[in-house]
């Protein structure tokens, strides 16, 4: 019986493999900046950007000033990117930390600046430019102009552009060839205006699989990393990171006609063995899958029945021989030769394969598996126990074979 009531494995190999993918397809001489926002797609954003980092990515990518401190006091030391907009209360502590900053407008500059000035610290920025998002980023037609005011500041340097593409998929759109159009003409006005061009970059993980703007000198993949492709005619030669497991607690024989669950929204259709497992949608199990998930244990498929609630579900294994207490389920990823994929999951909850690994709860153990046998990295050498310990993770070398 495991020591855990619900634990996620986490493949380092298998990122580490999604990561080589990535950099074949957007080819050899592009840098690439690995997102390992909202915990690391909830893989764990410091065990994974340890090993990102141990893996040569350039650079970091988060979406707010808490990950990327959080990050440099665990000790990395790599470029880390805030692709998020700052406010003026997070600058000093932004600055302190080393942490490079996306820039919007022109107000966020000199406000940077001035904070760069008093601590005697030179910041390095990146100019978002909307080129069809709506959400973040200067107009394009100030984006020179913004340009000039970094390029002329003392204390800050202007080190990246970029953008965001809304809608790439397995095939480019008119709207995205737009952007990319927007984004040459952004970039030749910033020349014009008499502004070194500094590294560009806008291709997330579609667009870096389909090579839209493969000619920008960087590609910063997010799920695509962690074995999820955006758009699943991309899928091929990506292999997903995490398993979610938890065991069974508790058996119950029922007649036919006995409810389960809160509110009786399930009532057995004849005598069956339910089983509770001690997971719930406070540890990221949705709540939209009561009598719509599966899960998969002793090799085969049992259906949840009744509500999920916050700490349990129950699930139906009358048609499963020899369940027992302490046996494990697969929640989401792979046991055996059978499988259930995040896109399955969102799809049944009526969501996205985003949401379901970002919002695996605090209660989830991560658990990391890697066979770098090379000692270099703090999650697969013969420092990693203690550093996992200490930081409430744990590693587990496998051999290679």
């Amino acid at each position: 019986m495991q020591p855990r009531r619900v634990w996620a494995e986490i493949d380092l190999d298998a990122i580490s493999r999604n990561l080589q993918r990535l950099r074949f397809r957007a080819g050899a001489d592009r840098r690439v900046m690995a997102i390992v926002k909202a915990n690391a797609y909830g893989h764990g954003a410091v065990p994974v950007a340890w090993h990102l980092a141990t893996q040569g990515v350039d650079m970091l990518g988060v979406g707010d000033s808490q990950e990327a401190i959080e990050l440099r006091e665990a000790g990395i030391s790599i470029p880390i990117v805030i692709l998020g907009a700052i406010v003026p209360g997070e600058m000093a502590a932004v600055v302190d930390h080393n942490v490079e900053v996306t820039i919007h407008s022109a107000e966020r500059v000199r406000v940077l600046e001035r904070e760069a000035r008093r601590a005697s610290r030179p910041v390095r920025v990146h100019l978002k430019v909307d080129t069809g998002m709506g959400r973040l980023g200067c107009c394009p037609e100030r984006a020179a102009e913004i340009a000039t005011l970094i390029d002329q500041s003392e204390f800050l340097e202007f080190v990246g552009l970029c953008t965001h593409f809304s809608s790439v998929g397995a095939e480019p759109d008119d709207f995205t060839r737009h952007q990319v159009s927007l984004f040459e003409s952004v970039s030749r006005s910033i020349v014009d205006a008499g502004v070194a061009l500094p590294p560009r970059h806008a291709s997330a993980s579609a667009a870096a699989l389909t090579c839209v703007g493969s000619h920008l000198d960087m590609i910063r993949p997010g799920i695509a990393l962690y074995g999820i492709a955006p758009d699943p005619k991309l899928q091929e030669g990506l292999t997903p990171a995490l398993t979610l497991k938890t065991q069974v607690i508790f058996l119950k024989d029922l007649p036919a006609g006995a409810p389960v669950g809160y509110f009786r929204e399930h009532t057995t259709s004849r005598k069956t063995r339910v089983a509770t497992l001690p997971v719930g949608y406070n540890d990221g199990y949705p709540w939209r899958l009561r009598d719509r998930g599966e899960v998969l244990i002793r090799g085969a498929r049992a259906p949840v029945i009744g509500r999920v609630s916050m700490d349990y579900l129950t699930i139906d294994v009358g048609n499963i021989p020899g369940v027992s207490i302490g046996d494990e389920v697969t929640l989401l990823g792979c046991s055996g030769d059978r499988c259930i994929p995040a896109t399955e999951l969102a799809e049944r909850a009526g969501t996205i394969p985003y949401e379901i690994l970002t919002q695996l709860g605090k209660r989830v153990t991560r658990v990391y598996r890697s066979s770098d046998p090379t000692g270099t990295g703090k999650c697969g050498g013969p420092e990693s126990d203690r550093f996992a310990t200490d930081r409430g993770f744990a590693v587990i070398r496998r051999p290679n074979n």
